[in-house]
């Protein structure tokens, strides 16, 4: 049929114009861009995964970074506490000499100027040694009496990309005042226990039922049951000397059947208040005199069934830097000394221990270092590998698109050429009408 209002021929030229043209387009800016994906209608999948792989790799590589700060501010923990180690060593020199008879007291109290100048220097790279603004080695308090294990120095260094891929960094004080013996009363030694016991000794006592005959020891009182006993009158019992005022006095107990002997007096605890628990938390007040809680139990007829449990330690053992050297003593926190003889043999004894937790310590830091140089190398290695597949999907593919970029070219000049023919074709219907 010969129509001339509609031009079927010059349709179809010009539709497959126009789908050419948006392939060489999109030809055209990813040849410009580089990219595959340069809008989520290229690829809606693509776009979504690539935008997460590439976060992914943006947080690996600074997870790099991050590994790399971290062996930079160990190296700068390390290098300090190098020169620590070296005064630690002259302190133990001058330590061996003063405790040599040949020299008289006016020589070791000279020579202890150098040793008390050494342990202030000491001190004082411990106060002062700072990463980005923070003091690394200072831990965080030289309370003596604080726990040992709360003045180390943690740290979380984030290596990976998401969250929760940390690793923990632990440095402990190089403060020499946190490596105390608050029993130990002389430079010499005497009463030394090796550790920190200012702080309040507690334990945590789980009572159960007594049997007739069965006796219980604890805090310096004994109970023989002449009847059973259950748990929660003995609790009732030992929770009347919750008050520091009752330290010494003995208490009866109320129990449901006989009357049990009650023997010793109370050795300084205090307690926590009975609440229908068989439960109770046993504290000397910080008192640094009193041994920690003992409990001893039996049961008649075996010898071996102990009663309660009880938990904890006395004081805190000294876990600084210095391993269990004490360098300060007595409530007082004194320095060692050196002035006297006594009081260098037992320097000599206290500077091997500190310098074997200091080795220790920093043995920790190189450990450290070898372990964040893996995780760096590991990190990059996945960033690497995750950055292949990234390109896969959202980079150009530059002998694909330019092959494409040239078919659409040629086939844009021909589509152009057959629209012109189209619109010469229904001229001839002029013909008809002359």
């Amino acid at each position: 049929m010969t129509v001339i209002n509609t031009n079927t021929s010059s349709m179809i030229a010009r539709d497959a114009i126009q789908r050419n043209d948006r392939a060489m387009s999109s030809a055209m800016e990813r040849l410009s861009t580089g990219s595959r994906i340069n809008s989520a209608k290229d690829d809606a999948a693509g776009l979504a995964i690539s935008d997460r792989m590439a976060a992914q790799v943006s947080g690996l590589n600074m997870a790099v970074r991050n590994a790399n700060d971290a062996i930079s501010m160990l190296q700068t923990a390390e290098g300090a506490t190098k020169e620590i180690t070296n005064m630690l060593g002259r302190m133990r020199e001058l330590s061996v000499q003063a405790a040599s008879g040949t020299y008289t007291d006016t020589d070791r109290t000279a020579l202890n100027l150098e040793f008390q100048a050494l342990l202030s220097e000491i001190e004082r790279i411990a106060d002062n040694t700072e990463w980005n603004g923070e003091k690394i080695l200072a831990g965080t308090s030289a309370t003596v009496d604080t726990a040992a294990s709360e003045t180390a120095l943690s740290k979380n260094i984030q290596l990976g990309a998401s969250s929760g891929q940390t690793m923990t960094l632990s440095l402990n004080s190089w403060q020499p005042t946190v490596q105390v013996d608050s029993s130990m009363s002389a430079a010499s030694g005497t009463a030394r226990t090796g550790v920190d016991d200012r702080t309040s000794e507690v334990s945590t006592v789980t009572f159960v039922d007594m049997a007739d005959g069965e006796t219980l020891s604890i805090g310096g009182i004994t109970i023989t049951a002449d009847g059973a006993i259950t748990a929660l009158e003995l609790v009732n019992y030992f929770a009347q000397y919750s008050a520091a005022a009752d330290y010494g006095t003995a208490k009866s107990i109320t129990e449901a059947a006989g009357t049990s002997t009650i023997t010793g007096t109370w050795s300084g605890f205090t307690v926590g208040a009975g609440n229908g628990s068989t439960t109770l938390v046993f504290t000397n007040g910080g008192r640094s005199d009193l041994n920690p809680l003992t409990v001893t139990g039996t049961a008649s007829g075996t010898g071996a069934d102990v009663k309660i449990t009880a938990t904890g330690t006395a004081g805190v053992d000294n876990a600084g830097a210095f391993g269990q050297g004490v360098l300060y003593y007595s409530a007082g926190v004194t320095a060692i000394s050196i002035s006297s003889v006594g009081g260098a043999s037992q320097a000599v004894s206290e500077l091997d221990l500190a310098i074997n937790g200091a080795a220790a310590e920093r043995a920790k830091y190189g450990a450290y270092m070898s372990r964040l140089q893996h995780a760096s190398d590991n990190l990059g290695n996945i960033a690497t590998n995750t950055s292949a597949s990234l390109s896969q999907i959202a980079d150009a593919d530059y002998a694909v698109e330019t092959t494409e970029l040239a078919r659409t070219q040629i086939i844009s000049q021909a589509s152009t050429a057959m629209l012109a023919q189209a619109n010469q074709v229904k001229q001839t219907v002029l013909a008809l009408l002359q």
